[in-house]
């Protein structure tokens, strides 16, 4: 792994978390969602500061270069937080229509009360 790209993994580790924390100090996001992103960057930390893990692991995948098993990884994580997303988003998806409904069933016997 180049020097400089180690560097530039230490400097956007450090910058997501100092992102990261000003976020929650704000209370744009909430602390559970905040952990994926200080883990992913205590991740991409520890990978620059050791790489030769990624050595053996780039060697026995067969795969070109340490970099490109860094942003082999990186695209996976990144997929697998969105597939998470995706999901959650689902599921509230479905509590706000039955939400909906449900205030809309109560205003219709609302309605329906009043006009007796």
């Amino acid at each position: 792994m180049t020097l400089t790209l180690r560097i530039i993994l230490i400097i956007g580790s450090l910058a997501t978390t100092y992102y990261v924390a000003r976020q929650v100090r704000k209370g744009n996001i909430e602390i559970n969602h905040s952990l994926f992103w200080v883990l992913f960057s205590i991740f991409l930390l520890l990978t620059s500061i050791f790489p030769q893990y990624l050595a053996v692991l780039t060697h026995l995948m067969g795969i070109y270069s340490i970099s490109n098993m860094i942003f082999l990884l990186i695209i996976f994580i990144l997929v697998l937080k969105l597939f998470q997303n995706s999901v959650s988003i689902s599921k509230l998806e479905e509590k706000i229509n039955s939400i909906v409904q449900e205030s809309a069933l109560k205003d219709l016997e609302k309605n329906e009360n009043d006009k007796k």
